[in-house]
């Protein structure tokens, strides 16, 4: 079972290799009169979202020879030997500022996924240790079990079930929204 998940990253970057292979191929034999440039960029944000940042830049360093390999062997011309490497230059940084950005966005979305069930986790604790005072966490008084669930308190949102005990009967009345 472990010896798939180490297959997988593997697997991804072959397949965004040969999605490189495809358009590549395919901007060459349409010319380079048509731009790919953007297409290019799918298997680098592919490449980020999957396997992350270094993967995605090495993905960035292949996009752009790949694109100019098309470009050249498609006959592409251009006046300067500097035009050619800055016009590779230029798409290489912006696959990898796409890289980049994507991969980040992926991280901070896994970080808050990540938080977010963490703080589900603990609200529930803190429900299932609240219910179970035996006194009014803001007075300190002794409280009877038999209130009624469902009211109102200070934040005007019906009291949880779990809560129900935690608030004695005085503090629940004085926090309690105005129904007026």
């Amino acid at each position: 079972m472990l010896a798939k998940f180490k297959r997988r990253p593997f697997l991804i970057y072959c397949a965004c290799i040969a999605m490189l292979g495809i358009l590549g191929w395919l901007d060459y034999i349409t010319g380079y009169e048509l731009g790919f440039f953007v297409f290019y960029s799918a298997p680098v944000g592919i490449a980020a979202w999957q396997l992350g940042r270094w993967p995605a830049v090495g993905m960035s360093l292949l996009a752009s020879a790949a694109w100019a390999l098309a470009d050249s062997f498609g006959g592409a011309k251009c006046s300067t030997r500097f035009a050619f490497y800055w016009n590779n230059g230029v798409h290489f940084a912006s696959f990898i500022i796409n890289a980049v950005a994507i991969a980040r966005i992926k991280v901070e979305l896994d970080q808050r996924r990540r938080l977010t069930a963490e703080l589900a986790a603990a609200r529930k604790t803190l429900l299932e240790v609240a219910g179970q005072l035996p006194a009014c966490p803001v007075c300190g008084q002794l409280h009877h079990r038999e209130v009624p669930a469902g009211e109102a308190w200070h934040i005007g949102q019906p009291i949880p079930p779990e809560l129900t005990g935690a608030l004695c009967h005085s503090c629940r009345s004085v926090n309690a929204p105005d129904t007026r």
